[in-house]
């Protein structure tokens, strides 16, 4: 009889992710799909940029190389979205673990009165809420759009990982099965599922290992 406890994953897992959720039988169902807004207008150089995802940055480097984009200050949520604009060539100034955290980075620097914020058509209010609170001004340059591909999923799990609050959402649009334990990336994605879940855990990176890791912790595979 096979015991191995069911993990679904909302996006699709890398080969050498998969190999770290090993003690368990893991279903893939991408809930969500990614288009890019091909037709993005800039006005370099720009003092301060910020980015919140990768696919922001897959956004902007769809239509400009790094030398078309003059980014004197660059912002950032994670330490993976940091590493991925470094190796576009693009210097990373701040990295913070969330948006909030950045926001509060922004304002220790009195010198900043405007930003560009780089994101998708359903992105979070917090960051140009607090900045615009604070004077700041925020030109958002939407470049990708999120769209939910939400699925009725037959099968029960004993745990469900989730990489953004759309996926919550897509999931919760078609499903009422809350009883797995929600594995969120971040605190704005477990925000999302803490009024349906009964139990929601959030990693302590926003990197997908790290969220397989609190899977492993969770039902004590370490």
């Amino acid at each position: 009889m096979n015991t191995k406890k069911k993990i679904l994953s909302t996006k699709k897992l890398s080969q050498s992710q998969k190999e770290l959720l090993h003690h368990f039988i893991v279903d893939e169902i991408e809930l969500i799909e990614i288009s890019f807004n091909t037709s993005i207008k800039l006005q370099n150089p720009i003092k301060n940029a910020i980015f919140t995802s990768k696919n922001a940055i897959l956004g902007i480097f769809n239509q400009f190389t790094a030398s078309e984009l003059q980014f004197e200050n660059v912002y950032c949520v994670g330490d993976k979205t940091a590493q991925f604009l470094e190796e576009k060539n693009v210097k990373v100034t701040v990295i913070a673990h969330s948006a909030e955290e950045l926001a509060d980075e922004i304002l220790l620097n009195k010198d900043i009165d405007e930003v560009h914020f780089f994101c998708g058509n359903l992105r979070r209010n917090e960051l140009p809420e607090m900045l615009t609170e604070n004077n700041i001004k925020v030109n958002e340059i939407e470049v990708y759009t999120t769209n939910f591909k939400p699925v009725k999923i037959k099968n029960t799990y004993d745990g469900i990982l989730f990489f953004s609050p759309s996926s919550v959402k897509s999931y919760l649009s078609k499903n009422t099965d809350t009883q797995s334990v929600a594995f969120c990336i971040g605190n704005t994605t477990a925000s999302e599922a803490i009024d349906d879940f009964e139990n929601v855990f959030v990693a302590d990176e926003p990197t997908v290992e790290n969220v397989i890791e609190s899977v492993n912790q969770y039902f004590d595979y370490e």
